[in-house]
């Protein structure tokens, strides 16, 4: 009898604990998904190659552990990234609309809260992978957070997927080599790491991809800008950073053949300078990164903007408003750090 009642008091006891433990995770775990809902997985606005198809990766991955999840993009596809979805027969991610704000999301490849959606400082942010530094984004429940010094979010996850013993379709290595491609320039980035390179070697061949035809068809594809206006070509790949006191926007055009976009040097100016004044900016810093010669060429369109460059590099910017950077491949790496350690010289 007394075992009996024991072992009632004991089934009770597990019950009540259930029910503590439920109420409780809804408050102090990780964020959930609401029934039958889906993680929002996106990357930045403005979007690349790398974040396009890390966020497809990304929710991949997700959907293999077993939650469900929906990639997104945050904007138009620029010509390589194009290129890449064709050529690997992938359909484009659906534009990620409205606010975020009560939304579910997963973040790739970045974690500035200024990249990201209206009202995710609201949003339940259930994880992050990225390869840039703390950019500011809180959150009010822990949350998983994966970063690493590599040189794309797609290394990152191909380590995930490894780690995980994920067998890694053709597709979806595909999309993995293309992300570390692009960041890393093919390899031509200070960004990339020799761990990048193994990666890539790795994703040749699960993917059926010969690494470097398949970066020489992405770089063709990245020069191909002609069709598009001064303010797009700004616009492409472009970030706003608070340096100092000032807010820049800091916009890279990188491709394998410079003399297209130098030659609308007179019209880039004036798109700068009305983006300026759109956005209520400090300044438009504007380099145009010749992949092959592996060097930028800065294009004024301020007298501001000539001294930030001239103070962050000790070089002096010409009557034309240009001056050549030798060496200087990465937004990321190279130039913010440089803008970042002339304004810190002023305080």
């Amino acid at each position: 009898m007394m075992a009996q009642v024991a072992s009632i008091l004991r089934t009770e006891w597990v019950e009540i604990m259930m029910k503590v433990f439920k109420a409780a995770s809804s408050i102090f775990l990780l964020p959930t998904l609401a029934e039958g809902g889906n993680l929002a997985v996106f990357g930045h606005k403005v979007p690349d190659t790398d974040t396009v198809t890390s966020a497809i990766i990304y929710a991949w991955e997700l959907n293999q552990k077993g939650t469900p999840a929906t990639a997104y993009r945050l904007g138009d596809l620029n010509p390589e990234t194009e290129y890449v979805l064709k050529a690997l027969g992938v359909d484009a991610p659906p534009v990620f609309s409205g606010s975020a704000e009560k939304t579910t999301v997963a973040i790739v490849d970045t974690n500035n809260p200024q990249e990201l959606p209206d009202g995710i400082g609201k949003a339940s942010v259930h994880s992050i992978v990225d390869h840039h530094k703390l950019s500011g984004l809180s959150n009010a429940e822990p949350l998983e957070i994966d970063m690493r010094p590599l040189c794309s979010a797609t290394s990152i996850l191909y380590s995930r997927a490894k780690a995980a013993g994920l067998t890694i379709p053709k597709d979806i290595a595909g999309l993995m080599l293309s992300g570390i491609l692009s960041d890393s320039l093919e390899f031509r980035s200070p960004t990339t790491t020799e761990t990048d390179k193994v990666h890539a070697k790795e994703l040749g061949k699960l993917s059926g991809l010969d690494v470097h035809e398949h970066a020489e068809a992405m770089l063709s594809a990245k020069a191909q800008v002609d069709h598009l206006t001064t303010s797009q070509l700004i616009m492409m790949d472009t970030k706003v950073f608070d340096i100092g006191s000032k807010k820049l926007r800091v916009s890279v055009l990188e491709t394998t053949q410079a003399a297209g976009p130098l030659a609308k040097q007179a019209e880039l100016v004036k798109s700068m300078q009305e983006l300026k004044t759109k956005e209520k900016l400090d300044d438009v810093l504007f380099f145009v990164v010749d992949i092959l010669k592996e060097a930028a060429t800065f294009i004024s369109s301020s007298p501001t903007a000539t001294k930030i460059v001239e103070k962050a590099w000790g070089v002096q910017v010409d009557k034309d408003g240009l001056v050549v950077l030798p060496g200087v491949l990465s937004r990321k790496k190279q130039i913010i750090p440089k803008l970042e350690a002339a304004a810190k010289s002023e305080l």
